[in-house]
């Protein structure tokens, strides 16, 4: 049921900009795949990492229409809402994968892009740091990382209460850890 609900729950939360959220991961995306140029359009591979019910991918196949994607969820509800989602649209469906994404189960070096998006605030300092190692193993040089999140008190400051009263009132567990801390890149 929470796959159904989720993406206008977020809608919501984030007062109708979510989409536009995901959506800033696309043109760095894009600019950065440049890099392999070489490369057929239809070798360049992309993961999106804790894909839910595959927004951030429709985006993906949008602006990449050639591009081969691949997407992984923890979920099985909710990819089962993104191959819905996804089917619907032209393009190639993107190979979604159910797992845990602390072990990708995929080679080192075998994507050119990794996208994650709302997902790290979602985790516990450790896990994310082990996600982040996860996500660069399997990319190759010269490849891209981009992660898209809520923003940390060092980035605003002078939205410390705001921020430091969302756990209480969504129930966000790790929140309060994740705006305080920073990843090793």
């Amino acid at each position: 049921m929470s796959a159904n609900l989720y993406d206008l729950q977020v809608e919501l939360l984030f007062n109708g900009t979510a989409d536009a959220m995901r959506r800033r991961i696309l043109a760095p995306l894009k600019q950065g795949l440049t890099g392999f140029s070489g490369i057929s359009p239809r070798q360049i591979r992309v993961l999106d990492v804790a894909c839910g019910t595959g927004r951030t991918l429709k985006f993906l196949r949008g602006t990449l229409p050639k591009t081969s994607l691949y997407g992984m969820d923890l979920s099985p509800a909710y990819l089962r809402k993104a191959n819905q989602l996804l089917s619907e649209i032209p393009g190639e469906l993107p190979q979604l994968l159910q797992g845990n994404a602390e072990e990708l189960p995929y080679l080192d070096n075998y994507f050119h892009g990794v996208t994650s998006v709302f997902l790290f605030h979602e985790l516990p300092g450790g896990v994310r740091q082990r996600l982040i190692n996860e996500c660069f193993r399997v990319t190759q040089p010269g490849g891209l990382l981009i992660i898209c999140d809520s923003i940390q008190l060092s980035d605003a400051p002078e939205f410390k209460v705001m921020m430091e009263n969302f756990p209480a009132i969504f129930h966000e567990p790790y929140y309060k850890n994740y705006i305080n801390s920073s990843c090793d890149l």
